[in-house]
């Protein structure tokens, strides 16, 4: 996958995949592939990643920023947001996105995302 020889299963079944087996794997570029396959989201939810800072966006929504050391590699963080746009059964979608290992706060890294510094970032419309 994407070049990077991976076991079998990685391909075959990445829901048997198991968060012991993927933090364990000793090859980073395998475990990449193991955790995109699995999922970043449900590895960080899973791996219990340690809260590095927590706070609301401009809509109140509750925002943390997470990070999960690794194995001979950088941590691996990410930003959980809610999105600013309800579903159509009014509900409203939280989801995270990966940012580097050097952010500290949720503004930090939320800016990032949009290749702003947190001074910077300024939200004129939530859409």
């Amino acid at each position: 996958i994407h070049g990077v020889r991976v076991p079998a299963r990685v391909v075959e079944a990445p829901e048997m995949l198991t968060v012991a087996e993927i933090s364990g794997e000793r090859n980073v570029e395998v475990r990449r592939v193991m955790t995109e396959r699995f999922g970043v989201e449900r590895f960080l939810r899973e791996s219990h990643a340690i809260v590095v800072h927590e706070d609301t966006d401009g809509l109140g929504h509750p925002r943390r920023l997470l990070s999960l050391p690794q194995l001979d590699d950088e941590p691996l963080v990410a930003v959980e947001v809610t999105n600013s746009t309800p579903e159509p059964d009014g509900s409203s979608r939280r989801y995270m996105l990966r940012v580097p290992p050097t952010m500290q706060t949720c503004l930090e890294a939320v800016a990032w995302t949009f290749g702003a510094r947190p001074d910077e970032y300024r939200i004129a419309v939530e859409s």
